[in-house]
């Protein structure tokens, strides 16, 4: 289509899109009136994370095909329109071209001597994923830890039988974000990337089992224009406007703007609104000099959902191993309740390339959340789900501030090819909390298959902050990737200068935590063919001491850093029709657990050692195949005899998963897809006496792909847990979460 064509046809849809725009902003407000909230007085910052890496597309390392040179934060070239044909075939699997990977640069998934998972928006559309649990279900080594539908704790999930690190493993173009039991949207991002083992290395403090990446939607030089609107059960309405282009003909000044809602009521008596924009931009200043600025913004509001779910530890016996499951419908939060998120992201930064195969950048960012959460909280004691429910509140404030400025290229010495990254890092964080956080007042009893929680104080919220903790990292680090031939070393290491302090409701300083760790990185690759890399790897990492949890007897307690060491052998082949990977590891981290006197502790050491595999093929040229299968034993390796060789807590020992996409060769533009995810039992506590069952999840769905006056028109159904499958999800510590119920998803999305 021509330039002078496409103005036209975006034209005569203005009038449409303003309809529509207006008409999703009286939605959100037809629905329900935000509680009355009064102004804050305390302004906080803390640390920010980097910006979004942004890259050029790596190649394979080899002693004549260099790759290209892209900084960890680096501003990509302006991003091409999202684009799926109307085809009549499926897509052969493939690895991910190029990835991020921080301290590590920018390399191709091939390339990458860890493990990671890439998920495009492309694929997320085809999901219809709500959060971040279906986007990474099937993925190998990853369990749901909680469902954001059921309670208003967000979705999660661990890694390698770890828990992602709230405060600092959960990344929006690679600066941190505090994730503190939020859920962001799927409608501002154009990727989701979850990296395992390596991760804590490539951005500083973080939990060793991952990091997860959420990349903004970038600028595109050419116009775009996308409106989608969508449903789901029970009534929750969704619409998304996605627009783009350059603001000169020369292409210098492009932008991206994404706007998304939902609103309605869920499947479990409550009421959900989430409204978020994003809006990037990128200046080509000189031929060598780019300016970017990428901004983000949710809101969200949740009502009738409880905070938690636990099981009492002192009622756990004999009588008491077991909780049969309950369906994901059930009402826990008493009426009334609800939580509000406000969450702002900020961050601008310069790539230079200053010489031939070097550039540079440096990024600031700034991120902030607000949640306000005054709800109920229930506690089982017996088999049957009898509970006892009390008020419980919390109010949270963080800010972070990141600087990041590092410098890549390569050069050769002899036969030896190097590519090299220098930076440094600097994070501040500062938390402000609700000196009032937790239970309080009477309890009442039920049973939650014929009662509903009534006691909460969200008519009464009077929360009362004060300055919790705060934590400053400065971190250079380095990385040279060595290539002979079919050979690769890659070594690097992370100094860290962090200081944390710790204060009472009081005021007073409870702890003053310095800590100057050295964390090296090393892996050694071999590429038998251009198609197949096999992989040794090993680090160190480390990560801010946990926290006790809502639940736990010293609820707010911070507890010292913990440092980790992994190790990973594996293989990753890319071929015509089907790509694959195996990774056998062993991850060594301080414990931490609930003990039966339901403190939270950190003591001993925690042992994570499995083998997980995945793959994909295109069986036909319309029918294509994708599996995983994983199984992992985790334990307590050290520490008291009451846990000594036990299997860690909610951490399964087995899971799979099946799917496949069929086009359907007699309907043009018709497929469908589906499959299934099976997670094996485990344990709830530490002791190994409460029993979690096995699930088995699956999952089907269609597509309609037309066109209408050469513009493409999507149709999507899917049904997810389509058995309606009851079962239990947890964090551990004796939390608990149901799984989500059958849910039906429906959505139309319209391209210019």
């Amino acid at each position: 289509m021509t330039r002078a064509s496409r103005q036209r046809t975006i034209k005569r849809v203005n009038g449409a899109t303003s309809a529509f725009v207006a008409g999703l902003l009286a939605s959100a407000s037809a629905y329900a009136d935000t509680p009355p909230t009064e102004e804050r007085s305390t302004h906080h910052t803390g640390r920010a994370t980097p910006p979004a890496p942004r890259t050029v597309a790596a190649q394979p390392f080899s002693p004549t095909t260099r790759p290209a040179v892209a900084a960890a934060h680096a501003v990509p070239a302006p991003a091409a329109p999202e684009t799926i044909s109307v085809r009549g075939s499926t897509r052969a699997p493939r690895l991910a071209a190029s990835v991020p990977m921080g301290a590590l640069g920018a390399r191709s998934e091939l390339d990458t001597p860890f493990s990671l998972s890439s998920v495009s928006a492309a694929k997320m559309e085809q999901l219809q994923a709500a959060d971040i649990n279906d986007v990474f279900r099937a993925e190998p080594g990853v369990q749901e830890n909680s469902n954001g539908g059921s309670t208003a704790s967000g979705a999660s999930f661990r890694v390698r039988g770890l828990s992602l690190d709230w405060s600092n493993g959960y990344k929006i173009d690679g600066m941190a974000v505090p994730y503190w039991y939020i859920d962001l949207p799927m409608a501002n991002f154009e990727r989701l990337q979850l990296t395992k083992g390596a991760s804590a290395f490539m951005y500083g403090f973080g939990s060793p089992g991952g990091v997860l990446d959420f990349q903004l939607k970038k600028p595109v030089e050419e116009r775009k224009l996308t409106l989608e609107a969508g449903y789901r059960t029970d009534a929750v309405f969704r619409q998304m406007l996605d627009t783009g282009g350059s603001f000169d003909r020369a292409h210098r000044f492009t932008y991206r703007l994404v706007f998304g809602n939902e609103v309605g009521n869920q499947y479990n008596s409550s009421f959900m609104r989430n409204t978020s924009v994003s809006f990037s931009t990128r200046a080509q200043i000189t031929d060598t000099l780019s300016w970017h600025f990428d901004s983000f913004y949710d809101a969200s509001l949740q009502k009738d959902m409880v905070n938690g779910v636990a099981v009492s530890s002192s009622a756990i016996g004999p009588n008491f191993n077991y909780l049969a499951p309950i369906s994901g419908r059930a009402p826990f939060g008493a009426p009334g309740s609800w939580k509000t998120n406000d969450v702002k992201v900020f961050r601008t930064g310069f790539d230079w390339n200053f010489a031939k195969d070097w550039r540079a950048s440096l990024a600031y960012g700034y991120t902030h959340l607000d949640e306000r959460f005054p709800s109920n909280q229930v506690t089982f004691t017996s088999t049957y789900g009898n509970y006892v429910s009390q008020e419980f509140e919390q109010d949270r404030v963080l800010g972070y501030h990141q600087v990041d400025a590092s410098t890549e290229g390569h050069f050769r010495t002899g036969p030896l090819q190097h590519d090299v990254l220098i930076g440094i890092t600097w994070q501040k964080q500062d938390f402000d909390a609700d000196a009032t956080a937790g239970t309080q007042g009477p309890k009442e009893s039920g049973n939650i298959h014929d009662d509903r929680p009534t006691l909460t104080n969200a008519t009464n919220f009077n929360p009362r902050l004060y300055h919790y903790l705060d934590n400053q990292q400065v971190a250079p680090f380095w990385t040279d990737t060595i290539t002979w031939r079919k050979w690769s070393l890659l070594a690097g290491a992370r100094y860290t200068n962090y200081q944390e302090n710790d204060f009472a409701t009081s005021g007073t300083q409870t702890a003053a935590r310095r800590n100057n760790p050295v964390t090296p990185i090393v892996s050694l690759s071999y590429k038998v063919d251009p198609g197949i890399n096999a992989y040794f790897s090993y680090v160190e990492a480390m990560q801010t001491g946990g926290i006790g949890g809502p639940t736990n007897v010293n609820y707010m307690q911070v507890f010292g850093p913990i440092r980790s060491q992994e190790y990973e052998l594996g293989v990753k082949i890319q071929r015509r029709i089907w790509s694959g990977t195996v990774a056998l590891y062993r991850l060594d981290t301080g414990s931490a657990y609930t003990n039966a006197q339901n403190y939270y502790t950190q003591d001993g050491l925690s042992r994570y050692q499995g083998v997980e595999a995945a793959g994909g093929v295109r069986v036909t040229r319309d029918l294509t195949l994708n599996g995983s299968i994983t199984y992992l034993n985790a334990y307590y390796a050290s520490g008291p005899k009451s846990v000594l060789g036990h299997k860690l807590e909610a951490v399964a020992p087995f899971q799979a998963s099946f799917s496949a996409d069929y086009a359907i060769p007699l309907v043009h533009g018709l497929s469908v897809n589906g499959g299934f995810n099976y997670v094996g039992p485990s344990w709830l506590d530490a002791a190994n006496t409460f029993h979690l069952q096995s699930y088995l999840v699956g999952d089907l769905g269609a597509s309609y792909v037309t066109q209408v006056d050469r513009h493409k028109l999507t149709f999507r159904a899917t049904v997810k847990n389509i058995g309606n499958e009851r079962y239990w999800v947890s964090r551990g510590s004796y939390n608990l979460f149901p799984g989500a119920p059958r849910t039906i998803v429906l959505s139309m999305r319209f391209d210019l």
